[in-house]
């Protein structure tokens, strides 16, 4: 049955054959050939890494093939020259003797394409690979940085790979701590020979953070504040406080004293679990507020005032400190004495000044002395006037007035002013028979006007004579 299918399978391979043959009649007899073109297969390649490596004798590594143009890249792998074995994955296995060795990795998908790679063997005891790793330990806070370096000796081929137990290191050596606080491993690991590494530890702990309150303040010269510092990050809570600048002191406990001058000065609170961690509070030092008042001039004489007179005189109240004064009243002794021009309480800014009406009305006559006190919040209160004066008592002065009689007049009118041209106020409150008239009216110090009517026996009044004037002397 086996051979009747072979046959069977010969039979058909021939029809077919003639089948197709007859299409075109018989080859070389005129009749044309037609041929099936496809396109060229893609070109296989192939690549080992490393290309070269050193080793010491039975000393292992591993390759790595890659192949392009075709979807299958298998590859088998060859020792072709030297020595030593290598596995189906690229692990090469040195011989115990030293010398030359080649690694061929050859295309499954087209055996006409291979890639070698050289490994230069060292006798055991000799140059065998080692690999050093630089700093050896180190501290950091999470989330930072530090920067190894690894030195591989025994081999040319001096690259390495990192890795990390815990965080993340670039392919240049540089570590990035995790956020979690712990101690983390650091490996470098040689890329001729994987069996050597060197280790590094990288002790991570939670940043030490210092905060310090007040971190601004103001306070006057000589004065004190104390500070306080905050830390976390550490059970070591401890600072040392020092004047970070301007002048002035700080105790162990952060009291800081002022100097006697004003300015500006800085307070540090630093960790002593962490020096690295500090914080700074800044000072204003100001002058101590002061408030002054003064008064000019310090003492007034009224001189001689008429009683049921008055007179004033000015002075004035200045604030000569650095912060507002508040004047809240003024009081007096002596009698007659008396301010104007204030509404108290009131306010002057510092270097201020307001200026006010002392008045003197003296009830009797005779000497008088007194003084006012204002009253403030400055530190001098009060701020105190003297005030003198002498009250004289008025004289009684008349003014005699006469004039040219009409004997056709039934009697007279007087009439007076204080301003000249009038109005006038008539003074007699009946006719005043006689050409004259005295007026015991008029004050000390003043001046009058004076003009006279004159009535008919019909009863009418003339117009206003010409004025006089009457000046009274004082007192």
């Amino acid at each position: 049955m086996k051979q009747l299918w072979k046959a069977l399978h010969v039979v058909l391979l021939v029809t077919l054959t003639l089948i197709h043959s007859g299409c075109g009649g018989a080859a070389g007899a005129g009749s044309t050939t037609t041929s099936k073109t496809s396109s060229a297969p893609a070109t296989v390649s192939v690549s080992v890494a490393p290309t070269s490596t050193t080793l010491a004798a039975n000393g292992t590594v591993q390759f790595t093939a890659t192949v392009g143009g075709t979807s299958n890249t298998a590859v088998t792998w060859s020792v072709a020259s030297g020595g030593g074995t290598v596995s189906s994955s690229g692990l090469y296995t040195a011989p115990a003797s030293a010398g030359t060795a080649t690694v061929m990795a050859t295309s499954v998908a087209d055996p006409s394409k291979t890639a070698t790679a050289t490994v230069t063997i060292t006798a055991a005891g000799g140059s065998a690979i080692s690999v050093g790793i630089s700093p050896t330990s180190t501290a950091m806070t999470t989330n930072g940085t530090a920067q190894f370096t690894a030195t591989v000796s025994g081999s040319t081929n001096t690259a390495v790979t990192w890795s990390a137990t815990g965080g993340t290191v670039s392919s240049t050596g540089l570590y990035t701590a995790p956020s979690t606080a712990g101690a983390y491993t650091v490996k470098a690991t040689s890329a001729a020979d994987p069996t050597k590494s060197a280790s590094a530890t990288a002790t991570v702990t939670a940043p030490v953070i210092v905060s310090v309150t007040p971190n601004n303040t103001t306070i006057t010269t000589n004065g004190t504040v104390q500070f306080t510092a905050t830390v976390t990050g550490s059970t070591n809570t401890a600072v040392t406080w020092s004047v970070a600048s301007g002048s002035g002191t700080v105790s162990t406990s952060g009291l800081y004293t002022a100097p006697s001058t004003a300015g500006t000065a800085s307070v540090l609170a630093t960790s002593v679990a962490n020096p690295k961690s500090s914080a700074l509070a800044n000072i204003t030092i100001n002058a101590p507020a002061t408030v002054l008042l003064s008064a000019s001039p310090t003492s007034v004489s009224f001189g001689s005032v008429l009683v049921g007179g008055s007179a004033s005189q000015a002075v004035t109240l200045s604030n000569t400190g650095n912060s507002a004064a508040t004047v809240s009243s003024a009081s007096f002794t002596g009698s007659g004495f008396g301010v104007s021009g204030l509404t108290f309480p009131f306010t002057l800014a510092a270097a201020a000044s307001k200026s006010a009406s002392l008045t003197f009305a003296p009830p009797s006559s005779g000497p008088a002395s007194g003084s006012v006190s204002f009253v403030s919040n400055a530190t001098n209160s009060p701020t105190t006037v003297a005030l003198s004066g002498s009250g004289t008592a008025p004289v009684q002065h008349t003014a005699m007035l006469s004039w040219q009689g009409d004997s056709s007049a039934t009697g007279y009118n007087v009439y007076r002013s204080t301003v000249t041209g009038g109005p006038y106020t008539r003074l007699n409150s009946a006719l005043n028979a006689a050409a004259n008239y005295a007026d015991s009216t008029v004050a000390s110090g003043h001046t009058y006007y004076y003009v006279v009517t004159e009535m008919d026996s019909s009863g009418l009044e003339s117009g206003y004579s010409s004025p006089a004037t009457a000046v009274i002397p004082t007192p």
